[in-house]
């Protein structure tokens, strides 16, 4: 599903040369649900980001599928992330003028897919995170909690091949954090879909199947 060679990436801070990502190797097959563990800084999120497709790499390659990515045009690539890749972020980054049912199905209108049964899937979607109170809810009037929760739910509709997760349960209590690894395992089991999860938490990480652990940009098995 993922296979990445080699990849580097390196930032320029003040006079200093930064190596985010240093010469890392990774394959992750179809299905698989993992975590990635480090510390701030560490090198995890620009990973997430260099495969997701966000940020270019200063050497190596990341396929997806079996594509290049870096190798097609940035359409297609903007295609394929629509298509087969979503997002959670450290942020809920929802956009503050649409409400909650809005947000969740804000990626749907890229699709080319106008199929009306994702308004009947996001309903389902909101209330399985469990805010189905707060459908018309703008993103001012949730808790840090709230926000999560409707990002989480935005990250679904498009029913995606894999998700990339960058501290996913952050703004959330122990047991809301419980409840929605439990629906990353469900959606990972029933839906086949490949999470790759990347937290500075172990806890957190002891809920994936194969942990892996970065440091100063190197990624090892832990």
């Amino acid at each position: 599903m993922i296979e990445v060679k080699d990849l580097s990436k390196t930032y320029k801070v003040g006079t200093d040369i930064v190596k985010a990502v240093d010469n890392v190797s990774l394959k992750v097959e179809k299905g698989e649900f993992l975590s990635i563990v480090g510390h701030s800084g560490s090198g995890k999120t620009t990973f997430l980001s260099l495969i997701g497709g966000l940020t270019k790499p200063d050497s190596g390659t990341v396929s997806i599928e079996g594509t290049d990515i870096w190798s097609i045009s940035d359409n297609k690539l903007s295609e394929l992330r629509n298509l087969k890749i979503n997002f959670i972020y450290q942020f809920s980054s929802l956009i503050p003028t649409l409400d909650v049912i809005e947000n969740v199905l804000l990626p749907t209108a890229f699709s080319r897919d106008k199929d009306k049964k994702y308004c009947d899937y996001a309903m389902e979607l909101i209330e399985t995170v469990g805010i189905q109170d707060k459908i018309k809810s703008y993103p001012s009037q949730l808790s840090g909690g709230q926000q999560r929760r409707a990002a989480i739910a935005r990250a679904f509709i498009n029913r995606p091949s894999i998700i990339l997760a960058d501290e996913p349960t952050g703004d959330l209590d122990e047991e809301t954090e419980i409840e929605i690894m439990n629906l990353f395992k469900e959606m990972n089991k029933n839906n086949g879909i490949t999470f790759l999860i990347v937290t500075h938490s172990s806890e957190l990480a002891k809920h994936t199947n194969k942990q892996y652990r970065m440091l100063n940009g190197k990624l090892n098995e832990a």
